[in-house]
């Protein structure tokens, strides 16, 4: 089991001075963010970014970062305690995606063996099954590894 990650956005003085990640999975990379303020007033000409929203144009202060790994940090505010202390739910533990992938695969081998302890050819409705184990198993695979597709139903 992983755990559900979860951000902090650290401001001093309405500045924001890091933004942190708790309990990121190893295998992915970090995403990067992007801060927008729309407040240009005082900025110089070369500092604004201008980009469409829809059929609007629009201007504003830009830059990009790459979150900070909590449990890199020696003395950084838990991003988990934050929301614990305000109350709001973190879902605790997510299985992992080698923990999905060999229970997909032992679910295909004991149908594969319940065919077999049965002494009888593979039906339809064996190959369905065993397709219907795979399919689903890889989407929540997939789904684990942060893959936001619409599988469908």
């Amino acid at each position: 089991m992983y755990q559900n990650p979860s951000f902090a956005i650290v401001l001093e003085g309405g500045l924001i001075q890091a933004i942190v990640v708790q309990d990121w999975p190893d295998h992915l990379p970090l995403p990067p963010f992007v801060v927008v303020d729309y407040d240009t007033e005082g900025a110089a000409d070369d500092e604004i970014v201008r980009f469409d929203i829809g059929n609007t144009k629009a201007e504003a202060l830009c830059r990009s970062d790459t979150p900070t790994v909590f449990e890199s940090l020696p003395d950084a505010l838990s991003p988990r305690v934050v929301l614990a202390a305000l109350d709001e739910p973190v879902q605790d533990e997510m299985p992992a995606p080698l923990a999905i992938a060999h229970r997909v695969r032992q679910s295909i081998l004991d149908l594969d063996a319940d065919i077999d302890a049965a002494e009888r050819s593979p039906t339809g409705d064996d190959y369905n099954d065993i397709y219907l184990q795979a399919n689903c198993g890889l989407i929540e695979l997939l789904q684990s590894l942060g893959d936001q597709s619409d599988f469908g139903e």
